[in-house]
């Protein structure tokens, strides 16, 4: 048998030198690679710094805001931004920038320049910016990212609201709706190659990456919008008015299909974000007295009440005494005997006033508080006023009968045409609202705007019996400019004089007409209102109630049924 020999204990030595040497070598690449980022050889520096500038947040598609019928109100395109390195950028090349920028600030450029990066301008139109680019002025260069562009221009620009540079949503829905709509920037690393070249942006995002982003679908309706908007702008310009509003809505839902404001802006074009009063919406953020618009609000109340029946006359000689004032109607020889009917299709102040002197003061109240007025509606959009209700204590003297002929009170013109709807849809008072539906960006419903009631202001019998006399009021009373062939309009007209110190401005007025269409069974409500007309006409009746009536004509003429 042979005979087994033992290991020499040299081999065993062997073998653990050559691991040793094996983690001697791992050992010193360690070091190294230490080494390399903490103390870097300059001239490795050097290089990188040449071919590298820096991280830039880069904007990306924010989601999508739709009419209800899915025609885009605001979207995200390609844009391209351009910048310059100024370690490469010849101050001759600036010339070349007044077509980019203004003479101004083009000469910015014409001086040597810090830094390695400096933007020149943000977001432009991709063939705008490929005419500088073919150019290839030496360190120049370009960036694709995305614009938040409105096709529509200044269409529902209040309602919308817009964004920053950056695509943060700052006002309206853009900014109520920003953690749904906002996709964060992509950081973008810029470097450069051997030869100079801009290489590839290179993503290197340290933010939330989103899947997508969400989306907004809207009640407005583009094409009432559209009408309503031109309108409302052609008909203030034709009278001056400093300002004016203008909202549709559908009265048995609250859903808004118009809502158009003047002055407006156009929401592409930055420069406009400056003049506050543009921004302003007057639909909900300023309040007016409403004047006679209020008349059937308050009568409609004096019936629910039981203190005034249908039988019931009051008789108009052009003025009544109340506590230590005299109201006077605007017909001076007064209206004679008037049923309820009448006292709104004259719109005579001395018989409202009667009617408001019926009313108790804090019953009163309480129904206007019921009817929307004094409070918010809780619309969703921002920047809603709460307008003016005098607590019942302060009602003294004449302030029942002021109210009634809509003095003495400050309303808004969606609380106004919130109520009024109440009386087109069957006594119920109803939350307005703008936005229809919410989705996420996996595309799931997480909102939904639907009918909500706050509360019935009115029997049946009664908004039908308002329907009727507001009918009467277009067709054979101070209402006949809103009058047309093309519609059933029912509606009240509305001047009021602009409070100031305690004492109403002879030359401040404001000019209104509300109303529905069909009478008999309404699917419109409409307010427009003018405000401080120049000139010698500044009534309701003479301003506002054509242009009501142009709108409705407008709109009929639509296939509202249809989408387009």
């Amino acid at each position: 048998m042979p005979r087994i020999r033992p290991k020499r204990p040299d081999a065993r030595w062997k073998s653990r030198s050559a691991w040793a040497s094996v983690f001697f070598v791992f050992f010193i690449l360690a070091i190294q690679t230490v080494k390399v980022h903490l103390f870097p050889d300059p001239r490795v520096v050097s290089q990188a710094r040449r071919q590298y500038w820096a991280q830039v947040p880069v904007s990306t598609s924010r989601g999508d805001i739709r009419d209800r019928n899915g025609i885009a109100l605001a979207l995200s395109i390609p844009a391209t931004s351009l910048f310059i390195d100024p370690q490469y950028w010849d101050p001759q090349g600036a010339d070349a920038l007044v077509g980019i920028l203004d003479p101004g600030e083009a000469r910015r450029f014409k001086r040597p320049l810090s830094g390695r990066f400096q933007w020149v301008a943000r977001k432009l139109p991709r063939d705008r910016a490929s005419l500088l680019e073919k150019k290839e002025i030496p360190g120049l260069f370009a960036l694709r990212e995305k614009a938040r562009v409105y096709p529509h221009g200044s269409l529902a620009s209040h309602v919308l609201g817009f964004c920053d540079i950056d695509d943060n949503g700052l006002s309206g829905l853009e900014l109520a709706w920003n953690n749904v709509l906002f996709s964060p920037p992509q950081t973008r690393l810029l470097a450069r190659d051997a030869r100079g070249r801009l290489l590839d942006m290179i993503g290197c995002n340290t933010g939330e990456i989103r899947a997508g982003v969400g989306s907004l679908r809207l009640t407005l309706d583009a094409r009432i919008q559209q009408v309503v908007e031109s309108r409302l702008a052609q008909g203030a310009k034709d009278v001056n008015a400093r300002w004016a509003a203008a909202v549709c809505m559908d009265p048995h839902t609250g859903a808004l299909l118009a809502v158009a404001s003047f002055p407006g802006f156009d929401l592409n074009q930055r420069g406009h974000f400056q003049n506050q009063e543009a921004l302003r919406n007057n639909v909900l953020g300023r309040v007016y007295e409403p004047g006679s618009t209020f008349k059937p609000l308050v009568m409609g109340l004096a019936l629910e009440e039981g203190v005034v029946g249908l039988s019931d006359r009051f008789f108009c000689t052009g003025s009544i005494a109340v506590a230590d004032k005299v109201m006077r109607d605007v017909k001076r020889g007064g209206h004679g005997v008037q049923d309820p009917a009448q006292v709104l299709v004259n719109s005579c102040n001395v018989g409202m006033a009667m009617v408001g002197m019926r009313l108790t003061p804090f019953r009163t109240y309480g129904l206007l508080r019921a009817l929307g007025f004094g409070e918010r509606s809780g619309v969703d959009l921002a920047g809603e006023e709460e307008g003016l209700l005098k607590p019942p204590e302060q009602w003294l003297g004449t302030v029942p009968a002021n109210i009634a002929i809509g003095q003495g009170i400050a309303v808004s013109p969606l609380q106004l045409a919130t109520a009024i709807s109440a009386i087109a849809n069957g006594g119920h008072l109803l939350k307005p609202y703008v936005v229809s539906d919410v989705r996420n960006g996996k595309g799931e419903t997480i909102h939904q705007g639907k009918r909500r009631e706050r509360a019935t202001v009115f029997s049946e019998s009664t908004a039908a019996w308002l329907r009727k006399a507001m009918r009467r009021v277009v067709s054979e009373g101070t209402g006949k400019g809103a009058n047309t062939p093309l519609a059933e309009v029912a509606g009240k007209t509305g001047t009021a004089q602009i409070a100031s110190g305690g004492e109403y401005s002879k030359g401040g007025h404001v000019a209104s007409f509300v109303g529905f269409w069909p009478a008999s069974r309404p699917q419109y409500v409409l307010l427009v209102v003018l405000g401080e007309p120049q000139g010698a006409r500044y009534y309701g009746g003479e301003l506002a109630a054509p242009l009501f009536r142009q709108i409705v004509e407008d709109l009929v003429q639509l296939p509202l049924g249809k989408t387009s």
